[in-house]
């Protein structure tokens, strides 16, 4: 298996689910500058917004398998809590922070939320306790952080499934997941905490290692550039448009398997190459501000832009968009890269 090309794959996927996310969020921030004119493709649980989720925790779950396939039964535990740690803490933490700070200078730019100090730390520990009413579920005080919510419970249960040998660990970990999963199926319980944490979108981190672990039995080179991409797009564009649940799982998981066997060429480089691969590097802190920047960007955007029309709204998602990848990347420049390799040093 050609790991460097895997690692490039992901990357370019990592850009792909973050933009996918950042567009669903610019057209809901976009309609209300064209309230008029809101197609509802993409807005609050939107289908392509739902799309970018699935493949970060797919990424996830691939990446977790790959990077530490030899770490079972090792007392790597540790290791890799700290690792994980070091990587979603602070930006976490920081935009955590700002959340509350612009709640308390100005309540009113949060018109759907009531933030309490108890709702603040449990924040920092991942636990969702803030009622969302566009999104009719629990979110932490940055909202887009639900996601992390659950990767956090992934890394508990992958941390635990590392104290064993790799067959017994990886046991554990699809059988707590599945256990999760089964209570949710079967349970009547309308609790919050409840179906926030039986949520089925957890099979997906499951679906990310499956891949790994079948790729891993493939020839180096699998899929085909030209031939697998127009599969790839009829089968993301079906499994997202029409298909839910199992089904939904199933396409999905095959598209996946498919994209992180494509073979990109990582010495000759375009331009769009590289902008997509700066894109994947600083998707974790452009997920992690695009909304907030987006809420301030919006208000400007209405001064300044033309009457509503259709066209006012889709200028509006592409400055939306574009804008937030570039000051997510600069904050990934500024910022994260510097604190990731300083509390790297400090917990080494």
């Amino acid at each position: 298996m050609a790991v460097k090309t895997n690692i490039l794959s992901i990357t370019y996927l990592r850009a792909v689910a973050c933009m996918l996310v950042v567009v669903c969020h610019a057209e809901s921030f976009a309609a209300k500058l064209s309230p008029g004119y809101f197609s509802g493709l993409f807005g609050y649980g939107g289908a392509v917004g739902k799309l970018g989720v699935l493949l970060f925790f797919m990424i996830s779950g691939y990446l977790m398998a790959c990077v530490h396939w030899e770490d079972f039964g090792r007392g790597k535990m540790a290791m890799f809590v700290k690792k994980r740690l070091v990587r979603i803490l602070p930006m976490y933490y920081l935009f955590t922070l700002l959340t509350i700070i612009a709640w308390v200078i100005n309540p009113g730019w949060f018109p759907s939320t009531v933030l309490t100090p108890l709702d603040d730390i449990l924040s920092l520990l991942f636990i969702p306790s803030v009622y969302i009413k566009e999104l009719d579920t629990l979110t932490p005080v940055l909202s887009v952080g639900w996601t992390l919510c659950y990767e956090m419970l992934f890394y508990l249960v992958f941390a635990i499934g590392l104290l064993f040998r790799r067959s017994t660990g990886l046991i554990f970990i699809f059988v707590s997941i599945a256990v999760l999963m089964l209570m949710g199926y079967l349970g009547s319980s309308q609790q919050s905490y409840f179906l926030f944490y039986t949520n089925d979108i957890m099979l997906y981190f499951l679906s990310g290692i499956m891949c790994f672990m079948l790729q891993k039995r493939m020839p180096e080179r699998y899929a085909h550039s030209a031939l697998s991409l127009v599969l790839i797009v009829a089968l993301l564009t079906f499994s997202t448009l029409w298909l839910q649940g199992v089904l939904q799982l199933l396409v999905l998981t095959l598209s996946f398997f498919l994209l992180t066997g494509l073979e990109f060429n990582a010495v000759r480089q375009t331009t769009m190459t590289k902008v997509v691969s700066a894109v994947g590097l600083a998707s974790y802190s452009i997920y992690l501000c695009h909304r907030l920047f987006m809420g301030a960007l919006e208000k400007v955007l209405h001064v300044f832009m033309p009457a509503a029309s259709t066209a006012t709204m889709y200028l509006a998602m592409v400055i939306l968009s574009v804008a937030s990848a570039v000051v997510g990347y600069m904050i990934y420049w500024l910022i994260e890269k510097r604190a990731t390799m300083v509390f790297r040093v400090k917990t080494s």
